[in-house]
């Protein structure tokens, strides 16, 4: 008679094992781990893109002829509390009195002037307008206020906490921690339960082999329920 057999009768029956199931768990952990780090990093570009949403596009002259020669991104910063803004540049660094002058929606045209002075335009050679003008000069008022933000800016930037300047790449990077140190955690436990199961069907192999073994001791094998024995009653 065939262990089956003899499990079955005896009323046990031995666990199936589904590779394929784990590994379709696994797939989709992955997937669901891969999903949340691409989120956080198209959130993070999001946030850059909505926050810096004034295009720049800086003008010089080259070979006499006025030419866009660079664009760059800019946001307003609110300075103090009297309502008062500056515009903060993404790739240059620099920081500039609120422009007054538009060139488009969210669009600012600066020309950067023979001695690096930026000046806020629509259309026309500044440079070359001050020259016939006879006005080539330093603007007072400009440098006034460039000297009034530069103050600002040492008091602002110098007293910036930790938390202020990292906080966002430690946040990064501590969900990053944590989500993988649940992930391994997850595979330990799924780890030990199929160790317990795999524990659990080398017994019952184990119960199998020895009533098959003492079955062959007897001679008789294993009697099915309900076969008449000789002598008994009909």
């Amino acid at each position: 008679m065939a262990v089956g057999d003899v499990l079955s009768d005896a009323g046990v029956s031995l666990p199936s094992f589904n590779m394929g199931g784990m590994g379709g768990t696994l797939t989709y952990v992955g997937v669901a781990f891969l999903f949340a780090l691409v989120l956080l990093i198209g959130l993070y570009f999001l946030f850059q893109i909505l926050k810096y949403n004034q295009k720049i596009v800086l003008w010089r002259k080259v070979n006499g002829v006025i030419v866009p020669a660079a664009h760059d991104k800019g946001m307003y910063q609110r300075v103090g509390t009297g309502g008062d803004y500056w515009l903060s540049t993404k790739r240059f660094k620099k920081v500039l009195p609120k422009p007054k002058i538009y060139a488009g929606k969210n669009l600012i045209w600066y020309f950067e002037r023979e001695d690096g002075e930026w000046i806020n335009f629509c259309i026309g050679d500044i440079d070359e307008q001050m020259k016939k003008a006879g006005a080539y000069y330093v603007d007072e008022d400009m440098r006034l206020q460039r000297l009034g933000i530069q103050k600002n800016l040492d008091a602002r930037l110098v007293k910036e906490s930790f938390w202020a300047k990292h906080g966002t790449t430690i946040m990064m990077v501590l969900y990053v921690v944590v989500v993988t140190v649940c992930l391994v955690m997850m595979f330990k436990e799924m780890r030990g339960s199929w160790s317990a199961i795999e524990s659990a069907a080398e017994s019952v192999e184990h119960l199998a082999s020895s009533v098959d073994s003492l079955s062959a001791r007897s001679g008789s094998g294993v009697v099915p329920l309900g076969t008449p024995t000789p002598g008994g009653a009909g």
